[in-house]
Order: structure tokens, then sequence, then C-alpha cells
């Protein structure tokens, strides 16, 4: 397929991040776009209505503007109703804090040109041809009464990154894959001087697929169906088939700083193995059992017992 025919929507959280200062030229310019049709949600419950507008409407092309978060609540929206007979396109506009998962399968570029480079392409003949990209959703059970949507989930040290970033980082302006870096290097440091602030690791029992679980003195849990995480980390060396992949630091595990630095850089050296804490695997399911926090894109979540990661998907995204 080499164009994308149809309506589109775009759906947009002006509360998210880059958004909440840039919302009213952001909706401008989409309002002189004559092909597409914007709704503006501001809580969870106007999703639903709006999907089912565009469902009616024939929609082929599905945009979101806002944040991990928003995207994720969209898509699993998506993916649980039955609005569409088939999903959308998707095209994910990096109007959130982080935007982790527009790096991988969006629309790259700050918010305002991003928004530019996807109205021009809306208006011109869609060429689509090598811009695809296939991408699961996590689905998570266990954790709330109804599941969550996540492309990205962490545990462990993740958890102590995230709180300082959202402490420290985000209160000052600071957004994108800088205060991501920021974080995650304030995260390794404190790992390497033991500062009990980052240094908390958490018990956790898993197990991929149908395989029995092990227990686990985690340090650092990564989940995601991304292949780029931020500012360009590529974290998960596993091989096989599965549209979930994971990398996991065991506590104590040696040679940190070097052997974090190569895996990250989705060049794993030769200490990057399982005698010597480090575990990287692709699967489809994950069951884990633990008591801690959780961060599926951007939102802290308590565990308290065991819950499900499943593959759910695929959707395509449009990558321009």
């Amino acid at each position: 397929m080499t164009a994308a025919a149809g309506p589109v929507g775009v759906i947009s959280n002006p509360g998210s991040g880059h958004n909440r200062d840039q919302f009213d030229a952001i909706a401008a310019r989409l309002a002189r776009c004559s092909a597409l049709e914007h709704a503006v949600t501001t809580h969870p419950d106007d999703i639903d209505p709006v999907l089912a507008r565009f469902a009616a409407a024939g929609t082929a092309v599905l945009a979101i503007n806002g944040g991990d978060g928003t995207a994720s609540a969209v898509l699993g929206r998506l993916l649980e109703s039955a609005h569409f007979p088939s999903p959308p396109l998707i095209v994910l506009l990096p109007g959130g804090t982080a935007n982790m998962n527009a790096g991988d399968v969006g629309v790259r570029g700050p918010l305002g040109k991003a928004v530019e480079r996807f109205c021009r392409w809306c208006e011109g003949p869609r060429e689509s041809a090598g811009l695809r990209r296939e991408r699961c959703m996590l689905r998570v059970t266990g954790l709330r009464a109804e599941p969550v949507y996540s492309m990205f989930l962490g545990a462990g040290a993740v958890i102590h990154g995230t709180e300082y970033a959202h402490e420290r980082i985000h209160s000052r302006g600071l957004r994108d894959d800088f205060s991501l870096a920021l974080g995650t290097a304030r995260t390794v440091w404190g790992v390497l001087r033991n500062d009990p602030r980052f240094n908390r690791h958490v018990g956790i029992r898993l197990a991929l697929d149908d395989a029995p679980a092990q227990h686990f003195d985690t340090l650092i849990l990564a989940v995601s169906t991304l292949q780029r995480l931020s500012f360009g980390m590529r974290p998960f060396f596993g091989e096989g088939p599965g549209d979930i992949r994971l990398t996991l630091f065991e506590q104590g595990c040696s040679r940190f700083a070097r052997t974090f630095a190569s895996i990250i850089r989705g060049r794993p050296n030769r200490n990057a193995v399982p005698a010597s804490g480090y575990h990287s695997h692709n699967a489809q399911r994950l069951r884990l059992d633990m008591r801690g926090g959780v961060n599926l894109d951007g939102e802290v979540l308590q565990a308290d017992g065991p819950f499900e990661v499943s593959a759910a998907g695929p959707l395509a995204f449009l990558r321009l």
C-alpha cells in the first residue's frame, strides 16, 4: 500500500506537555488543514465518543496529538472497543513531555514543525510507502479493574528515575530526549554511588510465555514493544520471536557502568550475560508478581501481587 486515502481525524489533549504552551497555535494550524477533522479531549471519557464519530465517518488515518500516556489511552480504547472494523493508520504527534513513542514510530521534530509536516502530508498525495512501521501495544491486566495499555513498562530504578525527572527536571520546563537523558544519567550515578533514592531494588517473579516463573532481585526492568527508546536507547538484545522485548538487570550485576553503557547503545559487551546479572528476552506474554511501582508510559501504578502483560495488535504507524 503506497497511499492512505480516506478521512483524517486528529485527537488532541491540550493539557499534555508541549501542548500546554503551544496549543492555540497548533489548533489554528490544524484548523487551516481542510483535509482533517480535529477533536479536543480533556478527559479519558471523551475518547470513546470521538472514536465512534471518526469510525462512522470512515476515518482512515488517526493522529494523536499528546504525550505517551494520551497515545496509549487512545490506542487502548481503539483496541478494546469495536468502533473500527479494522484499525486506521496511526500518526503520533509529539505533543507531550517525553514523546518516547512518537520518537520511535511517530512524526519527528519539535511539535510545531511536526504538525506542519503532518498537515502537508494530509494535503498532498499521502504517500506512505516505506513510512509505515508496525508495533504492538502492551496490554496489562491485574493492575487496575480494566486493562491498561502502554508501549513501555519499567520497574526498579526506572521508577526512581521517573520520580526524579518529574520533581527536578520536567518541573523546570525541560522535556523530550534531553530531560530523559538527564534523568537516566542521574539514576545511573545514584546506582553507582549506592544512593538509596536510586538503588532500591525490587523482588520480581517473572515468567515468559509458558515457561516456569523465576525470581529476580531486580535493579532495572525495561519492557517495550518499541525498537528505540528515549534519546536513541536500544537496550533489548534478546533473540527469538516475540513482540514484547524485555531487559532485566539484577541487583549486584557486575561491571554495571560499562555494561549499562554498552547495552543502551545496542551493542552489549561480553559481560552482558545472565551469569553477570543481565538478561534480555523476547516474548508474547509475561507474568509478573511484585510489589512496588510500575511505570507505564510515564504513569506510575502500584503493583501488589501478580499481573500479566501481553502483546496486542499490531497497529500500523506512519513515521514522518
